[in-house]
C-alpha cells in the first residue's frame, strides 16, 4: 500500500490535517489496511515531487480560488496520480467530482466515509502503480528493439551503398552506340543486377539478372552473379591472348558455378546476356528463364528476341539458345527484369488493387523510342512515378537500354557515360 501525502496550504492548515490524521487513524478498524501519510507544504513540494507517484494525493485548501491550487492540481493530473481534495471554507458534498480525477473529500462526515474513499483511491493507485511499472518495462524493451531496429537500418544502408559499388560507374559509348539504365529497388538493396562493359575495341557486353527472392539474401546472390559471369578466357601464348565467349557459352558457364557451389539448398536466377559487335552492329544474345529482350526499331514497329533457356541454378546441363540480330540506325533494344509486371497496374473489376501482372508495360516501353536517351528515361521514370504504390514499390525494377543513332558519323568514337537512372 501507498502513502496518503497531504498537501496543505498553510502552516495552519498543515497543523490541522496532522490533528485530523491522528485522531482517524487511532479510531481506524483495520490495523493492516491503516494507511501511512506524509504531510508537505506547497514550498516542500519541489522536493517531494517524486514523491506524488507513491501513493494517493490529498490537497488541503481554504478555497477554490487560489492560483496554488489549479497549479497543484496540474501536476497532480500531469502524473496521473489518484487525488481528493479538501476546501475548509467550502460547501461541497462528500464524493462530489471537484475536476477530473479529483474528488471532493469532507473531513465531518463519518470514518466508514472516509474511509472507503482512501481505500478507493489506494484500490486506483495500485492499478496506475502496475501500469507504470508495465510501462517502465515496456519501455526498456523499446528501447532495446530500437536499437536493434537502428542497428539493421544502418547495416541495410551499408548493404545498399556495396551493391550500388558493384555498378558501373559509367557506362562505355563506342562509335554510333550508347546505353542508358534505369534501376530501382524495392528496398535498401535490389535482386536485380546489370552491368555494361566493353571487351575490347569492337565488343560490349551486357546483362541483366534477377535473382529470385528480395532482401538481402537476392542482392547478395546478384553480386556473386556478376563476379561470376566470365566474358572472355584467356588464351596464353596466342594473339590477342584471350577469346570472348559466346553469350551462351557464357550463360552455361554461369549456370554450371551455380549448381556447383550450393550447399543443399536450390538458388536460382534469371539473366540475360548480350554481346554487340559495335563495328557490324551485329547482337548475340542469350537467356536464362529472363523476359525477352525487346527490340524497339527505328521505324515505329518492336520485335521479341526469343531465345530459349531455363531457370540459372537448376539443372546441370541446361543447354541455352542463342540468338543473332543486326541492329539498324534508329533501332533500340531492352534487357529488363520482371518487376516490371506489376509497375503499371490496370484496374478492373477481377483486379481492384491492381496487383496483379499485365503486359501494360510493354506498351509504356515504346515511349523509349523516341527522343535522346536522357530525355525519353526522365519522362520513363516520372511515368512510374505516377502509377499507384509507385511509393510502395511491389518489385524491383531494372532496364538497360541500348541505342543506335540514327545516323553514323562513321568515326570510332569512344566515350564513357555515367548512368543517368541507376539510383
Amino acid at each position: 500500500m501507498g502513502r496518503l501525502i497531504l498537501i496543505t496550504e498553510n502552516q495552519t492548515l498543515r497543523d490541522e490535517a496532522e490533528q485530523f490524521m491522528a485522531r482517524t487513524l487511532s479510531d481506524w478498524p483495520d490495523v493492516a489496511g491503516k494507511p501511512v501519510y506524509l504531510v508537505i507544504s506547497l514550498e516542500e513540494l519541489k522536493e517531494h515531487h517524486q514523491t506524488l507517484t507513491q501513493g494517493v494525493a490529498w490537497l488541503w485548501f481554504e478555497t477554490a480560488d487560489k492560483s496554488s491550487l489549479f497549479e497543484v492540481l496540474g501536476t497532480v493530473q500531469d502524473q496521473h496520480v489518484p487525488c481528493m481534495i479538501t476546501l475548509s471554507e467550502g460547501e461541497e458534498t462528500h464524493g462530489e467530482m471537484f475536476d477530473d480525477g479529483i474528488v471532493i473529500c469532507r473531513t465531518d462526515v463519518p470514518l466508514r466515509d472516509f474511509q472507503v474513499m482512501v481505500q478507493t483511491l489506494f484500490c486506483q493507485y495500485q492499478m496506475i502503480d502496475g501500469m507504470r511499472r508495465e510501462m517502465r518495462v515496456l519501455h526498456a524493451h523499446q528501447g532495446g528493439l530500437a536499437d536493434q531496429i537502428g542497428k539493421m537500418d544502418e547495416e541495410l544502408r551499408l548493404a545498399s551503398q556495396l551493391q550500388k559499388e558493384f555498378l558501373p560507374r559509367k557506362l562505355p559509348s563506342l562509335n554510333d552506340i550508347s546505353f542508358e539504365v534505369l534501376w530501382r529497388p524495392a528496398g535498401y538493396v535490389s535482386g536485380d543486377i546489370y552491368d555494361v562493359v566493353r571487351l575490347d575495341e569492337n565488343h560490349i557486353g551486357f546483362f541483366v539478372a534477377d535473382a529470385v527472392g528480395h532482401g538481402v539474401p537476392a542482392a547478395l546472390m546478384t553480386m556473386y552473379i556478376k563476379r561470376s559471369l566470365q566474358t572472355k578466357k584467356i588464351l596464353p601464348g596466342s594473339e590477342p591472348g584471350y577469346r570472348i565467349l559466346e553469350p551462351s557459352e557464357a550463360i552455361a558457364k554461369l549456370n554450371h558455378d551455380m549448381i556447383e557451389r550450393q550447399a543443399g539448398k536450390v538458388r536460382f536466377a534469371t539473366a540475360c546476356y548480350g554481346l554487340l559487335n559495335c563495328k557490324t552492329r551485329t547482337l548475340k544474345i542469350a537467356r536464362a528463364g529472363h523476359p525477352y529482350p525487346m527490340i524497339l526499331k527505328g521505324n515505329g514497329t518492336t520485335e521479341m528476341i526469343e531465345p530459349e533457356g531455363g531457370l540459372l541454378g537448376v539443372f546441370p546441363d541446361e543447354e541455352f539458345e542463342q540468338a543473332e540480330v543486326t541492329l539498324d540506325a534508329g533501332d533500340r533494344m531492352l534487357l529488363y527484369s520482371d518487376g516490371f509486371e506489376v509497375a503499371f497496374p490496370e484496374l478492373s473489376k477481377g483486379n481492384k488493387d491492381g496487383r496483379l501482372a499485365n503486359e501494360q508495360y510493354l506498351e509504356e516501353f515504346k515511349m523509349l523510342s523516341e527522343g535522346t536517351l536522357e530525355e525519353v528515361f526522365d519522362r520513363f521514370a516520372s511515368k512510374l512515378d505516377q502509377q499507384a504504390g509507385s511509393l510502395n514499390q511491389r518489385d524491383d525494377l531494372t532496364v538497360v537500354c541500348l541505342a543506335v543513332s540514327e545516323s553514323d558519323s562513321g568515326e570510332d568514337a569512344v566515350t564513357d557515360t555515367a548512368p543517368a537512372s541507376a539510383a
